[in-house]
């Protein structure tokens, strides 16, 4: 009996002891969604590691496909799909069905059967064409047929694999080269197969409130992983009816990605609403709603979080759906004692997440939490102490200590950071003179989802005349994009003594390239806007101070060309008529100053000025001589002589003579006689 007394007094204390949740205050979870839905996931990749998904996004330009190209009698593989790590549900009876583009080259067609094996986990249904053969036409068809499905259980990683399979193939009417091609993968092959299926868990997490602020969170899980918040329609969080605005906050959490919405209260207090989640995962489909909740929750008056959730946990850069990128630059080329300089200033402009996600990162400079990301952890505290650090706002100590560091941290910030290539974008930093960074917070020193915008500002020397980048393709193209679209607005300029030699764009579809050449110096603008990225371009030019290349030369010696050209056609033109070349003067001055502003290689422009010259004094040879009479030649002898005055002999009235001219006929002012006056 003692022992047994013992053994109780012992084992007390345990029964006393708070659980580790209480403890730490975890947040607890409660799956609220979501039953199998009607999907349909298109087909994609190779024909032996092919996966499915559901949005029409994931398909590429280009199909792929797996030819037939012999008669085939004996049952074999074509392709194989997979879906890894199917989340635990019911599979309801149902009926699927599969569509294939198939391609028939030089034959009249051809007899064609296939099945399908559909197998869930270890459950196999199949499925085949209605009749023993069916026949399809040359060129593009599509064929579908129906897979029975019975219910299922199925078991957390569990895979969905779809297996297709020719039994026969034969062709009519064949010819050299008959062949059938099975295409999928793309917007205009776009197989796919569409069954019920659970894909999307969705976990309620306990509200969490700050102030009037209630954070809501739901942790998603799904086999798509990010393509689910990154392509999905109409992700909605309603509360009371009413859906709950603003911008969720998105998190990596073990069981999938943490989706936080903030709710603010307007008359704090106490409050039970009803929850629910909406989703629409593809376009047209049937929406996905959870299971209705309600929750309660108190919050309070005061500034609290600040309208925005801070997560304890790093944010994720992307959900897929990518952030807004914009570059504003300005490159200046001069001369300095003898070398040439080009200057540099890129401004990086971030929004989005992955604004948010700097924001974050710049209130953690300094930590020493091991499951931030290395970009991170790379940044030193300096100044930054604990007071200021994840105190959900960007001090201007810690804006600073970023400022410094960048100096020597810039490439790799840029690259792991926020997927760009530093190189291509701003030069290579082995060759900077200088280089001084600012960031600017754009007014908002709170860490919510604002933009912020780095400028790097750089000088490096460039050897005369060789061609160089300028600027190039800069963003790290990744399956899951950090950017949704960008934009760029870059300014080059030169003095007036030097040039960007051969400065070219080439083929860059969404790019345009405005050169300006201008007395002071040349002016080129590369811009575009709604940007992919995937786009390939390459600025290139060589800088140099040649005087064949330097504006002010350039147009000295242009101008010179054509004065000289006009001063030798108005000499030979002096006794001809000098119409037709005053309108080639015109008409040939003003094409050789366009090809001067419009940048024109300068051998073009003074090849041009030199052709207008010439043409102008043949013009000038060739222009018809002015024709005069021997009257009009004494009368030009006789100007500035003054004009006599004679009586009539008739009536004696003074008559003055209008001319020089001899013989001249006049009529008599008194009695209106005619008069001639031969001397």
């Amino acid at each position: 009996m003692r022992q047994v007394l013992v053994a109780l007094l012992m084992l007390a204390p345990l029964v006393f002891v708070p659980s580790a949740t209480a403890i730490e205050g975890r947040s607890t979870s409660d799956i609220i969604c979501c039953p199998a839905t009607d999907v349909e996931l298109f087909m994609l990749g190779s024909a032996d590691s092919g996966t499915l998904s559901p949005f029409a996004e994931r398909l590429a330009d280009d199909p792929e496909s797996a030819v037939i190209a012999n008669a085939v009698t004996s049952e074999e593989v074509v392709a194989t799909w997979r879906l890894q790590d199917l989340y635990a549900g019911e599979v309801p009876e149902s009926t699927w069905s599969i569509r294939l583009p198939l391609l028939v080259e030089n034959a009249g067609g051809a007899q064609v059967n296939f099945s399908v094996e559909v197998a869930i986990g270890s459950n196999v249904y199949v499925g085949e064409l209605p009749a023993p053969s069916t026949f399809v036409g040359t060129g593009q068809s599509t064929v579908s047929f129906d897979i029975p499905v019975e219910a299922t259980t199925v078991n957390d990683g569990w895979d969905l694999e779809v297996v297709l399979l020719a039994r026969s193939v034969i062709f009519s009417v064949p010819q050299s080269g008959s062949q059938l091609s099975v295409q999928w993968g793309s917007d205009d092959a776009d197989a796919s197969i569409t069954g019920e299926l659970a894909v999307v868990e969705m976990n309620l997490l306990d509200v969490e409130t700050d102030g009037a602020d209630a954070y809501i969170g739901v942790v998603m899980a799904s086999p798509f992983g990010t393509d689910l918040l990154a392509f999905s329609n109409d992700l909605t969080l309603r509360l009371g009816g009413s859906v709950v605005s603003g911008d969720p906050v998105e998190t990596q959490s073990a069981d999938g990605i943490r989706v936080t919405w903030t709710y603010t209260d307007d008359d704090p207090g106490e409050r039970t609403l009803s929850l629910e989640v909406t989703l629409r995962l593809q376009s047209g489909a049937a929406t996905i709603t959870s299971e209705p909740r309600d929750v309660t929750f108190v919050t309070e008056g005061g500034e609290g979080g600040g309208g925005s959730y801070y997560p304890a946990e790093e944010p994720l850069r992307t959900t897929g759906a990518g952030s807004s990128l914009t570059v504003v630059g300005a490159m200046d080329l001069s001369q300095d004692r003898g070398e040439l300089v080009i200057e540099r200033e890129t401004s990086i402009t971030l929004d989005g997440e992955m604004a948010f996600w700097m924001r974050w990162a710049l209130d953690h400079l300094g930590s020493e939490d091991l499951a931030l990301s290395p970009t991170i952890r790379s940044f030193r505290a300096g100044g930054v102490g604990d007071e200021e650090r994840e105190s959900r706002m960007i001090e201007s100590v810690e804006r600073q200590e970023f400022e410094q560091q960048m100096g020597k941290l810039h490439v790799s910030f840029l690259s792991n950071g926020l997927g760009l290539k530093p190189d291509e974008l701003i030069g290579d930093s082995g060759d900077f003179d200088t280089v001084g960074i600012s960031l600017d917070l754009h007014g908002e020193e709170r860490v919510i989802s604002h933009p912020l915008t780095i400028t790097i500002r750089s000088r490096e020397r460039v050897a005369d005349g060789t061609m160089i980048d300028l600027v190039r393709d800069f963003i790290v193209v990744q399956p899951v994009p950090f950017w949704s679209d960008w934009s760029i607005d870059l300014t080059l300029r030169s003095s007036g003594l030097t040039a960007l030699a051969g400065l070219d764009l080439g083929d860059a579809e969404g790019l345009t390239l405005n050169h300006r050449r201008l007395p002071m110096g040349e002016v080129a603008v590369l811009s575009g806007s709604d940007l992919d990225q995937g786009l390939t371009f390459e600025l290139i030019a060589a800088p140099t101070s040649a005087p064949l290349y330097a504006p002010m030369l350039v147009l000295l010696a242009t101008l010179g060309v054509l004065a000289g050209g006009l001063a030798l056609g108005w000499r030979v033109s002096r006794n001809r008529r000098r119409a037709l070349l005053m309108t080639e003067v015109v008409l040939l001055g003003i094409i050789v100053v366009a090809m001067f502003l419009f940048a024109y290689p300068s051998l073009f422009v003074l090849g041009a000025a030199g052709s207008s010259a010439f043409i102008w004094g043949v013009t000038a040879l060739v222009s018809p001589r002015v024709a005069r009479s021997a009257g009009q030649a004494a009368a030009r002898d006789m100007k500035g002589v003054p004009l006599p005055t004679f009586a009539c002999p008739a009536c004696g009235t003074v008559n003055d003579v209008p001319s020089h001219e001899r013989p001249l006929r006049i009529v008599c002012m008194g009695c209106h006689r005619g008069i001639t006056i031969q001397g």
